[in-house]
């Protein structure tokens, strides 16, 4: 995307969104006076929560490649339709099955994946992809503002294959023979 600098600073805003948890309004409203040392200190819009982010490796660089100062976010609406773009450009094609209920009654819908990306989905990804890297969800939930871990467990999207994936990885990291060294 180097040669269509719009759609490269929409990706790099997405990905600040994926690293740090945010929502759409916070993560591009990010000012260099809320970034001290490797954290993210910032007052959620929505909920007027203070959260303390620790900025990963991809989310500095990013950071770092604005000189801190990330770019202004265009419209909610606009990015979200270049994300489309990028997703569709990137080869995010698979069929995607998606169920709703409409007056009473389900009703399947068939989409490209890629129609699907939408700003939220960076938030949602930071969730999910924290948990099946078994980081505790009461930390998670501290970043992302979760009041409760039920509410937390079903916003995030984990497949049934990868929970038994966590699971036996879970036991297996449990039972593993603990090396004492004198």
């Amino acid at each position: 995307l180097s040669n269509r600098p719009g759609l490269d600073k929409v990706r790099d805003l997405f990905l600040i969104g994926c690293n740090t948890g945010l929502r759409f309004s916070d993560y591009t409203t990010i000012q260099p006076d809320d970034i001290q040392g490797d954290r993210l200190r910032i007052v959620t819009q929505k909920t007027n929560s203070k959260v303390i982010i620790p900025l990963m490796p991809d989310a500095k660089a990013i950071l770092q490649k604005y000189n801190f100062q990330l770019p202004k976010a265009i419209s909610n609406q606009k990015f979200n339709e270049h994300l489309k773009k990028i997703a569709e450009e990137a080869g995010i094609k698979e069929t995607v099955i998606t169920h709703i209920t409409k007056g009473g009654e389900a009703v399947e819908n068939k989409q490209f994946k890629y129609e699907l990306v939408t700003s939220h989905v960076a938030r949602r990804s930071f969730a999910t992809n924290y948990y099946k890297m078994g980081v505790d969800t009461l930390q998670i939930m501290a970043i992302t503002g979760h009041k409760t871990e039920k509410e937390f467990l079903k916003y995030i999207k984990v497949t049934g294959e990868e929970k038994a994936d966590l699971f036996e990885k879970s036991v297996n990291e449990k039972q593993k023979p603990k090396v004492v060294r004198k």
